[in-house]
């Protein structure tokens, strides 16, 4: 029998990635700016949209789908232009984890910019059921989003 766990008694699982991006911050940040066109760029999203009015900004709000695997609503809790970007997870459908939080941080480095992705995310019953796999797939997909943020952005830097 599994021991009972809550979440308030658990640490939560958190990682970092980190990627050298041959391209300014400022191209990186227009790419992370357009926060409503995620799906142009990062493997996994099959749609996303904008659900918030206004210019993007500290409270704008998006919706993902990672069909047939569920999807996201989030929120951008800190926005620092060509520095920081903080977005809540508060909203999850279909996946093992019950909210998250993503931490873009962009500065520049070597004529481009290091980017540092910190994630942290709430496993819900099956997240925690599957925890070595959950994580595994956490890793992966940011990892991804990561890979995909470099490539465009050094994509829209050479044109």
């Amino acid at each position: 029998m599994l021991p009972l766990l809550h979440e308030e008694d658990a640490q939560l699982p958190e990682f970092t990635i980190t990627r050298q991006i041959g391209a300014p911050v400022e191209t990186v940040w227009e790419v992370l700016n357009d926060f409503g066109d995620i799906y142009k760029w990062s493997p996994g999203v099959t749609a996303s949209e904008l659900t918030s009015e206004g210019a993007v900004a500290e409270g704008s709000t998006r919706h993902c789908d990672f069909a047939p695997f569920g999807g996201v609503d989030e929120r951008i809790e800190q926005y620092e232009p060509h520095a920081r970007l903080t977005v809540n997870l508060f909203e999850t459908s279909k996946l093992p984890i019950s909210g998250a939080i993503a931490d873009f941080y962009i500065a520049p480095k070597d004529g481009g910019t290091e980017l540092n992705v910190h994630y942290s995310y709430t496993p819900n019953m099956l997240g925690r059921l599957l925890k070595g796999y959950t994580d595994k797939q956490m890793r992966k997909g940011i990892a991804g989003l990561a890979k995909g943020l470099q490539t465009e952005s050094e994509r829209i830097h050479a044109a």
